[in-house]
Protein backbone atom coordinates (compact mmCIF):
# COMPACT_ATOMS: atom_id res chain seq x y z
CA UNK A 1 0.00 0.00 0.00
CA UNK A 2 3.01 2.35 0.67
CA UNK A 3 2.81 5.30 -2.39
CA UNK A 4 -0.93 5.19 -3.02
CA UNK A 5 -2.07 7.31 -0.59
CA UNK A 6 -5.28 9.28 -1.60
CA UNK A 7 -5.56 6.82 -5.33
CA UNK A 8 -8.25 4.22 -4.09
CA UNK A 9 -11.44 4.78 -5.83
CA UNK A 10 -14.82 3.93 -5.43
CA UNK A 11 -17.16 2.79 -8.24
CA UNK A 12 -21.02 2.29 -8.40
CA UNK A 13 -22.53 0.93 -11.13
CA UNK A 14 -26.40 0.69 -11.69
CA UNK A 15 -27.36 -2.74 -11.58
CA UNK A 16 -28.36 -3.63 -15.10
CA UNK A 17 -25.96 -4.82 -17.40
CA UNK A 18 -25.86 -2.06 -19.69
CA UNK A 19 -24.73 -0.22 -17.19
CA UNK A 20 -22.22 -2.67 -15.27
CA UNK A 21 -19.97 -3.56 -18.12
CA UNK A 22 -19.28 -0.09 -18.50
CA UNK A 23 -18.43 0.89 -15.55
CA UNK A 24 -15.91 -1.98 -14.81
CA UNK A 25 -14.36 -1.04 -18.46
CA UNK A 26 -13.95 2.41 -16.86
CA UNK A 27 -12.59 0.71 -13.61
CA UNK A 28 -10.21 -1.05 -15.91
CA UNK A 29 -8.91 2.15 -17.43
CA UNK A 30 -8.38 3.63 -14.36
CA UNK A 31 -6.56 0.70 -13.08
CA UNK A 32 -4.05 0.72 -15.62
CA UNK A 33 -3.36 5.16 -14.62
CA UNK A 34 -2.67 3.76 -11.11
CA UNK A 35 -5.27 3.79 -8.86
CA UNK A 36 -6.97 0.77 -6.53
CA UNK A 37 -9.98 0.29 -7.38
CA UNK A 38 -13.07 -0.84 -5.20
CA UNK A 39 -16.56 -1.92 -6.46
CA UNK A 40 -19.66 -1.32 -4.64
CA UNK A 41 -22.76 -2.99 -5.80
CA UNK A 42 -26.03 -4.27 -5.15
CA UNK A 43 -26.91 -8.17 -4.19
CA UNK A 44 -28.96 -7.57 -6.55
CA UNK A 45 -27.37 -8.81 -10.87
CA UNK A 46 -24.20 -8.52 -9.02
CA UNK A 47 -20.96 -9.26 -11.23
CA UNK A 48 -18.77 -12.22 -9.90
CA UNK A 49 -15.57 -10.71 -8.12
CA UNK A 50 -13.26 -13.58 -9.20
CA UNK A 51 -13.77 -12.31 -12.99
CA UNK A 52 -11.95 -8.89 -11.39
CA UNK A 53 -9.19 -10.24 -9.25
CA UNK A 54 -7.22 -6.87 -9.21
CA UNK A 55 -10.42 -5.41 -8.13
CA UNK A 56 -11.93 -5.10 -4.40
CA UNK A 57 -15.59 -5.79 -4.03
CA UNK A 58 -18.33 -4.70 -1.41
CA UNK A 59 -21.69 -5.62 -1.67
CA UNK A 60 -24.69 -3.99 0.50
CA UNK A 61 -28.20 -4.90 1.34
CA UNK A 62 -30.46 -3.33 -1.47
CA UNK A 63 -34.02 -4.81 -0.41
CA UNK A 64 -34.55 -5.23 -3.91
CA UNK A 65 -36.00 -8.18 -5.59
CA UNK A 66 -33.88 -10.77 -7.24
CA UNK A 67 -36.00 -11.10 -10.11
CA UNK A 68 -35.19 -8.76 -12.87
CA UNK A 69 -37.78 -6.09 -12.92
CA UNK A 70 -40.94 -6.12 -15.03
CA UNK A 71 -41.10 -2.13 -14.51
CA UNK A 72 -38.02 -0.37 -14.97
CA UNK A 73 -39.45 3.08 -14.09
CA UNK A 74 -40.16 1.50 -10.87
CA UNK A 75 -37.48 -0.34 -10.11
CA UNK A 76 -35.13 2.97 -10.80
CA UNK A 77 -37.47 5.19 -8.58
CA UNK A 78 -36.97 1.78 -5.89
CA UNK A 79 -33.53 1.39 -5.88
CA UNK A 80 -33.02 5.66 -5.45
CA UNK A 81 -34.83 4.90 -1.92
CA UNK A 82 -33.95 1.80 -0.92
CA UNK A 83 -29.93 1.87 -1.63
CA UNK A 84 -29.22 5.26 0.68
CA UNK A 85 -28.71 4.08 4.02
CA UNK A 86 -27.01 0.81 3.14
CA UNK A 87 -24.54 2.09 0.81
CA UNK A 88 -23.67 5.19 2.92
CA UNK A 89 -23.65 2.43 6.22
CA UNK A 90 -20.51 0.98 3.27
CA UNK A 91 -19.13 3.22 2.29
CA UNK A 92 -18.28 4.62 6.00
CA UNK A 93 -16.93 1.14 6.59
CA UNK A 94 -14.72 1.62 3.86
CA UNK A 95 -13.46 4.79 4.15
CA UNK A 96 -12.71 3.63 8.07
CA UNK A 97 -10.61 0.41 6.26
CA UNK A 98 -9.07 3.08 3.82
CA UNK A 99 -7.66 5.29 6.29
CA UNK A 100 -6.19 2.66 8.66
CA UNK A 101 -4.96 1.20 5.55
CA UNK A 102 -3.12 4.36 4.84
CA UNK A 103 -4.55 4.36 1.45
CA UNK A 104 -7.61 7.01 1.82
CA UNK A 105 -10.14 7.14 -0.49
CA UNK A 106 -9.71 10.03 -3.31
CA UNK A 107 -13.48 9.85 -4.77
CA UNK A 108 -16.67 8.11 -5.47
CA UNK A 109 -17.78 7.40 -9.21
CA UNK A 110 -21.29 6.57 -9.63
CA UNK A 111 -23.76 6.16 -12.48
CA UNK A 112 -25.87 8.99 -13.34
CA UNK A 113 -28.48 7.43 -12.61
CA UNK A 114 -27.80 6.35 -9.35
CA UNK A 115 -28.54 10.02 -7.52
CA UNK A 116 -28.55 9.28 -4.25
CA UNK A 117 -25.16 8.92 -4.10
CA UNK A 118 -24.86 12.34 -4.49
CA UNK A 119 -26.56 12.84 -0.70
CA UNK A 120 -24.33 10.16 0.46
CA UNK A 121 -21.41 11.39 -0.74
CA UNK A 122 -21.96 15.06 0.56
CA UNK A 123 -22.76 13.98 3.87
CA UNK A 124 -19.11 11.80 4.17
CA UNK A 125 -17.57 14.77 2.24
CA UNK A 126 -16.87 12.83 -0.57
CA UNK A 127 -15.79 13.87 -3.70
CA UNK A 128 -18.80 12.68 -6.40
CA UNK A 129 -18.12 12.00 -10.26
CA UNK A 130 -20.55 10.95 -12.11
CA UNK A 131 -20.09 8.46 -15.56
CA UNK A 132 -22.89 8.45 -17.89
CA UNK A 133 -22.68 5.30 -20.21
CA UNK A 134 -25.04 6.62 -22.92
CA UNK A 135 -24.06 9.19 -25.36
CA UNK A 136 -24.35 13.43 -24.71
CA UNK A 137 -27.00 13.54 -27.44
CA UNK A 138 -29.48 11.87 -25.02
CA UNK A 139 -28.17 13.99 -21.99
CA UNK A 140 -28.86 17.26 -23.90
CA UNK A 141 -32.20 15.65 -24.58
CA UNK A 142 -33.25 14.91 -21.16
CA UNK A 143 -32.30 18.76 -20.42
CA UNK A 144 -35.14 19.63 -22.70
CA UNK A 145 -37.90 17.76 -21.12
CA UNK A 146 -39.69 20.36 -19.72
CA UNK A 147 -39.83 21.79 -23.01
CA UNK A 148 -41.17 18.65 -24.45
CA UNK A 149 -43.80 18.40 -21.91
CA UNK A 150 -44.76 22.08 -22.87
CA UNK A 151 -45.04 21.16 -26.34
CA UNK A 152 -47.43 17.98 -26.08
CA UNK A 153 -44.85 15.38 -26.70
CA UNK A 154 -45.55 13.65 -23.26
CA UNK A 155 -46.95 11.72 -23.00
CA UNK A 156 -46.12 10.66 -26.59
CA UNK A 157 -48.95 10.62 -28.99
CA UNK A 158 -48.78 8.28 -32.51
CA UNK A 159 -50.13 11.47 -34.29
CA UNK A 160 -46.94 13.38 -33.59
CA UNK A 161 -44.21 10.64 -34.16
CA UNK A 162 -42.45 12.36 -37.25
CA UNK A 163 -42.63 15.80 -36.10
CA UNK A 164 -39.29 17.11 -36.05
CA UNK A 165 -38.24 18.50 -32.47
CA UNK A 166 -36.80 21.71 -33.74
CA UNK A 167 -34.44 22.40 -30.78
CA UNK A 168 -32.96 19.34 -31.50
CA UNK A 169 -33.09 18.54 -34.96
CA UNK A 170 -32.57 16.28 -37.20
CA UNK A 171 -34.21 14.34 -33.99
CA UNK A 172 -38.08 13.73 -34.27
CA UNK A 173 -40.61 13.23 -31.35
CA UNK A 174 -40.03 8.91 -31.96
CA UNK A 175 -36.33 9.11 -31.85
CA UNK A 176 -36.42 11.02 -27.87
CA UNK A 177 -35.23 9.01 -25.32
CA UNK A 178 -38.00 8.26 -23.40
CA UNK A 179 -39.54 5.45 -21.25
CA UNK A 180 -43.39 4.50 -22.29
CA UNK A 181 -45.08 4.55 -18.90
CA UNK A 182 -49.07 5.45 -17.54
CA UNK A 183 -46.55 7.56 -14.83
CA UNK A 184 -45.40 10.32 -16.38
CA UNK A 185 -44.73 12.17 -13.66
CA UNK A 186 -42.63 10.20 -11.68
CA UNK A 187 -40.80 9.84 -14.79
CA UNK A 188 -40.54 13.58 -14.67
CA UNK A 189 -39.51 13.96 -11.23
CA UNK A 190 -36.96 10.85 -11.98
CA UNK A 191 -35.33 12.93 -14.67
CA UNK A 192 -35.47 16.07 -12.58
CA UNK A 193 -34.05 14.22 -9.81
CA UNK A 194 -30.99 12.89 -12.29
CA UNK A 195 -30.45 15.49 -13.76
CA UNK A 196 -29.75 18.29 -10.62
CA UNK A 197 -27.66 15.64 -9.17
CA UNK A 198 -25.52 15.26 -12.21
CA UNK A 199 -24.69 18.76 -12.20
CA UNK A 200 -24.32 19.01 -8.19
CA UNK A 201 -21.46 16.47 -8.51
CA UNK A 202 -17.98 17.70 -9.47
CA UNK A 203 -17.57 16.33 -12.84
CA UNK A 204 -19.30 14.15 -15.90
CA UNK A 205 -17.52 11.14 -17.40
CA UNK A 206 -19.04 9.95 -20.93
CA UNK A 207 -18.83 6.38 -22.28
CA UNK A 208 -18.20 9.06 -26.05
CA UNK A 209 -16.10 11.51 -27.07
CA UNK A 210 -15.76 14.92 -28.65
CA UNK A 211 -15.36 14.30 -32.45
CA UNK A 212 -18.82 11.77 -32.58
CA UNK A 213 -20.91 14.60 -30.69
CA UNK A 214 -19.35 17.80 -31.42
CA UNK A 215 -22.76 19.29 -31.10
CA UNK A 216 -24.22 18.14 -28.39
CA UNK A 217 -20.93 18.80 -26.05
CA UNK A 218 -21.40 22.66 -27.15
CA UNK A 219 -24.61 23.00 -25.54
CA UNK A 220 -23.94 21.33 -22.86
CA UNK A 221 -21.18 23.38 -22.38
CA UNK A 222 -23.43 25.81 -21.69
CA UNK A 223 -25.25 24.33 -19.33
CA UNK A 224 -22.58 23.08 -17.32
CA UNK A 225 -20.15 24.62 -14.81
CA UNK A 226 -18.18 21.51 -13.75
CA UNK A 227 -15.99 19.69 -15.93
CA UNK A 228 -16.82 16.88 -18.66
CA UNK A 229 -14.44 14.22 -19.89
CA UNK A 230 -15.88 12.66 -23.05
CA UNK A 231 -13.08 9.92 -23.19
CA UNK A 232 -14.82 7.05 -24.73
CA UNK A 233 -15.36 4.62 -26.63
CA UNK A 234 -14.04 2.88 -22.99
CA UNK A 235 -13.11 -0.43 -25.28
CA UNK A 236 -10.64 1.32 -27.62
CA UNK A 237 -8.65 1.21 -24.44
CA UNK A 238 -7.99 -2.55 -24.32
CA UNK A 239 -6.18 -1.83 -27.67
CA UNK A 240 -4.25 1.40 -26.78
CA UNK A 241 -1.85 2.54 -23.79
CA UNK A 242 -2.97 5.84 -23.56
CA UNK A 243 -5.14 8.90 -24.60
CA UNK A 244 -5.16 12.40 -23.80
CA UNK A 245 -8.44 12.66 -22.45
CA UNK A 246 -7.87 9.50 -20.18
CA UNK A 247 -4.65 11.30 -18.92
CA UNK A 248 -6.66 14.72 -18.19
CA UNK A 249 -9.11 12.56 -16.05
CA UNK A 250 -6.13 11.09 -14.22
CA UNK A 251 -4.45 14.08 -13.52
CA UNK A 252 -7.84 15.66 -12.53
CA UNK A 253 -8.34 12.86 -9.74
CA UNK A 254 -4.73 12.75 -8.37
CA UNK A 255 -4.74 16.72 -7.83
CA UNK A 256 -8.09 17.73 -7.31
CA UNK A 257 -9.03 15.18 -4.70
CA UNK A 258 -5.63 14.40 -3.22
CA UNK A 259 -5.90 14.31 0.86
Amino acid sequence: MTGRKGRRLLLIPLPVQGHINPMLQLAEILHSKGFSITIIHTTFNSPDPSNYPHFTFSFFQDGLSQTQPSDLLNFLVELNVKCVHPFKDCVTKLLRTDQAAEEPVACLISDAICYFTQAVADNLQLPRIVLRTSGISSYVAFLAYPLFRQRGYIPTQDCILEEEVEELAPLRVKDLPLIKTEEPEKYYELLSNFLKETKGSLGVIWNSFEGLETPALTKLSKEFSIPIFPIGPFHKYFSSSSSSSSLILRSTLLNKFKK
